[in-house]
């Protein structure tokens, strides 16, 4: 059986805020609004997956996909 990783909320958080502060946003929102007017950059794409992984499981409904 595999073994399961828990993370807290205040992980994902940190590792959410970890991540936009790396790319100079300072909220998820600005992110999804950067992604909704196709204003990413290569730094921004690569990170999308763990971003959208995170909001999903902080209880975000939307997400950039």
């Amino acid at each position: 059986m595999a073994p399961v990783i828990q993370i807290s909320e205040s992980d994902l958080r940190d590792r959410l805020s970890s991540i936009l502060g790396s790319l100079g946003l300072s909220s998820y929102q600005e992110f999804r609004s950067r992604a909704e007017a196709n204003m990413l950059e290569d730094r921004e794409w690569a990170a999308r997956d763990e971003l959208d992984s995170i909001a999903y499981l902080l209880g975000e409904n939307h997400l950039t996909d």
